[in-house]
């Protein structure tokens, strides 16, 4: 069997410590090229687990054996019972009916609203304008989101419910903090905020669901497809309540991750010129003056792989939780049944056994033909098996062309000045806003369809 290095630590106070600065910790697991870190803080067992084949034997070989962990459940009272928090015959049987709504036909479909939605961000710009680039992206991945998966416009709403968003996510971290869980007060209080900050979305989404029931021909969408009949059940149409937690789970999780992707993206864009100019170079190259077509994701190469590159630095699903069932062998440790087992692309996509220059933004490490070598797990920003993102493929795609419609336009440069540093919610967000100024990109010309 093979070996693993394993540390502890020990007591409440350092708990607590993991808790007020986690990227601290896992900066230092990845650093150290620590696989196991235990953490025991009463009666309560935490396993950081950060080897690339103990994160296949949890996510994939014996993901029977896991449920989500506590974090998760605790924000029922935000999420519902939708895709994140459901669990065994629902969670597959909700998968399958949604997975349909990202087949490679459907995504080419996508592809060209997303690109539509993008030029009209692109172009409602001005040169020297003063931008929130973190705001932009939530917009525009809303109304993308909107457009795509539920055929709805929410461009006059994008705002409101970008500020029901950030509350939302302020609600979920009150769910999972230890001092609210130890109170059954202080859970049922955190709990009521919770679904008020749900009640906004809901109104939204309640008209959507509303309006695909009454006019069923009009709609060929994800939506369509989890409110039609399950022949393999027979179990008939969703419940409207069980809608309306799918709708909300896939509304936010559909842009909120890939906004905070674009955000970091063009932050180490703006930080690392020479990489943005054969960003620039390989656009005019593929593109000619064109707008950016389905087929063009594979062409648009190194686009693709500096978004992967911003993923792997700042992973918008910054850490992933399990909890084992029955007791569990990880490597040598036993693993009590009831434990929480943690994985972190952060960590991970930083130890320096699987990264040369981890830290460094480096787009050109995925041409290279020894990273065919890498163990597959040491990088996983869409987690793992049967509960690997749905839109994986779906938020690349998106990734790649709004970088392509923008940067054919514009440069971002950061405003000076800031402190830019990741938070990390339910996903890595910035912990304050990032302020860019746009720069029209020297001779470029409106690009024609």
């Amino acid at each position: 069997m093979a070996e693993y290095r394993t540390e502890s630590l020990r007591g409440i106070k350092e708990f607590l410590r993991f808790r007020k600065s986690p990227l601290t910790l896992l900066r230092s697991i990845a650093s150290r090229g620590v696989d196991i870190l235990q953490i025991a803080a009463g009666k309560r067992q935490i396993f950081f687990v950060n080897h690339p084949s103990l994160i296949r034997d949890v996510l994939v070989t014996h993901d029977w054996n896991f449920i989500k962990g506590p974090g998760l459940r605790a924000s029922k009272p935000l999420f519902g019972s939708g895709l994140l928090t459901s669990e065994g015959e629902l969670h597959r049987r909700q998968r399958r009916l949604a997975q349909p709504a990202f087949h490679s036909a459907r995504l080419v479909e996508y592809a060209r609203e997303i690109v539509e939605m993008g030029t009209a961000t692109s172009r409602d710009w001005s040169d020297g304008q003063e931008i929130v680039v973190d705001r932009e992206m939530m917009q525009l991945t809303l109304q993308i989101v909107g457009r795509t998966l539920f055929t709805a416009d929410v461009l006059h709403e994008a705002r409101d419910i970008g500020t029901a968003v950030t509350r939302a996510l302020h609600h979920f971290r009150q769910l999972n903090s230890p001092l609210i869980q130890a109170s059954q007060f202080l859970r049922l209080w955190a709990g009521l905020r919770a679904r008020q900050s749900r009640l906004r979305f809901e109104g939204l989404l309640s008209r959507i669901i509303t309006d695909h029931r009454e006019h069923p021909d009009r709609y060929n969408d994800m939506l369509s497809l989890l409110m039609a009949s399950d022949d393999e059940t027979g179990t008939g149409y969703m419940s409207d309540e069980l809608l309306l937690d799918e709708a909300l789970t896939i509304f936010l999780a559909g842009h909120e991750t890939t906004a905070n992707a674009l955000t970091w993206t063009w932050y180490l864009l703006a930080r690392h010129p020479e990489v943005e100019q054969k960003l620039h170079e390989e656009i005019e190259q593929v593109l000619q003056g064109r707008r950016p077509a389905p087929e063009d994701v594979l062409k648009l190469r190194y686009t693709g792989e500096i978004f992967r590159e911003a993923l792997r630095l700042y992973p918008p699903a910054w850490i992933i939780g399990r909890e084992a069932v029955t007791g569990y062998r990880l490597g040598t440790i036993e693993v009590p049944a009831g434990s929480t087992l943690l994985m972190s692309p952060y960590a991970m996509h930083r130890d320096p056994r699987f990264w040369n220059s981890p830290e460094s933004f480096v787009p050109e490490r995925w041409d290279d033909p020894l990273a065919a070598n890498r163990p597959k797990f040491a990088f996983f920003p869409f987690g793992a098996g049967t509960r690997v993102c749905i839109g994986e493929h779906f938020a690349v795609s998106e990734g790649v062309l709004l970088m392509a419609v923008i940067a054919q336009q514009w440069r971002l440069h950061l405003v000076p000045g800031q402190e830019i540093a990741p938070e990390p919610h339910i996903t890595l967000r910035p912990r304050h806003s990032i302020h860019m100024r746009i720069e029209r990109h020297p001779g470029t010309k409106t690009p024609v369809s």
